[in-house]
């Protein structure tokens, strides 16, 4: 019923309120009209300021309020349901928990095709080109001390005898008791090692490679000539040898980290295909959750 009908039915009849064209009944409609516009007024202010009727760029003010902002292209459902976990935000920080939960109800409460995983397990490498006594800085870029696999080819024309491979700030040192020609290549791994085809494992000095510590330490690359080697204004000449210089080697560090700061958000292809959500914008959901300085990495499993 509207105002105006209910305002009617208070008066008598003999004031003709009844009739639509009389003096009071036009009197009557146009109050009527004045305060169900101001009625209506009032209650899109209230809904404003409510996550659930807001909309646009009211929406957009009340999420202002706990500094949380639409994302470019973002609807106002999908923003309307990051608000809603503004909360657990604020209480939480960028905690698994919180990223789960955020996700999995933009998702429609996918939880079970969704998985968190912390500081996961990448390959990585280094290769260095080197000669005799040359060094080099380098760290597992891990939560963790790493065992490589250390493989060095010798790149110009000329072989090395004996190469030795030291982290000079360990101690720890392998040694490969032998020679590697041109196009050779050798590889070394935890407790074996190969040389082309051949196993070579009783040719080192020991099955222990160097691990990699997570901070950067210094290595060295060195040869068995290394300690006849003279250095001018201080060598012998009948006591030393003067290189002019060696072949090129190729040390290859290659190892599996697992990354400090670091999580892969892995979800099933078909649950992202039928939420109607693109993987871009997933990607910069989780970028705002996530604390400041921790890279995220989405993942879409078949």
């Amino acid at each position: 019923m509207s105002t105006a009908e209910r305002v009617n039915e208070r008066f008598p009849r003999f004031y003709r309120n009844w009739d639509r064209e009389s003096v009071i009944a036009l009197l009557l409609r146009s109050i009527s009209e004045q305060l169900d516009e101001a009625e209506s007024g009032i209650t899109d202010l209230m809904q404003a300021h409510w996550i659930d009727t807001a909309r646009g760029e009211d929406l957009e003010k009340v999420g202002a309020l706990i500094e949380t902002k639409r994302i470019p292209e973002e609807t106002d459902e999908h923003f309307r349901m990051r608000l809603k976990r503004a909360v657990d935000d604020f209480k939480g920080g960028g905690t698994v928990p919180v990223i789960l939960g955020q996700i999995s109800q933009l998702l429609g409460d996918k939880s079970k095709d969704i998985e968190i995983i912390e500081n996961p397990q990448v390959e990585d490498s280094a290769e260095f080109s080197l000669i005799s006594n040359d060094s080099w800085n380098l760290g597992s870029n891990s939560i963790e001390d790493e065992q490589p696999t250390i493989s060095l080819i010798v790149e110009d024309k000329g072989e090395v005898s004996n190469p030795q491979i030291t982290n000079v700030e360990t101690g720890q040192s392998i040694t490969f008791e032998g020679k590697l020609k041109t196009g050779e290549q050798l590889v070394i791994k935890q407790g074996s090692a190969s040389l082309g085809a051949k196993d070579v494992t009783k040719d080192l000095s020991t099955k222990d490679v160097p691990k990699l510590p997570r901070k950067v330490t210094m290595w060295k690359y060195s040869e068995a000539l290394l300690e006849r080697i003279g250095v001018f204004d201080s060598g012998m000449f009948d006591e030393h040898t003067f290189a002019i210089g060696g072949p090129t080697v190729k040390v290859r560090f290659e190892w599996t980290k697992r990354p400090p700061a670091t999580f892969i958000v892995q979800i099933k292809e078909k649950t992202l295909r039928d939420s109607g959500i693109s993987e871009s914008y997933l990607e910069r959901v989780v970028n705002t959750i996530k604390a400041a300085g921790i890279d995220a990495i989405i993942k879409v499993m078949e």
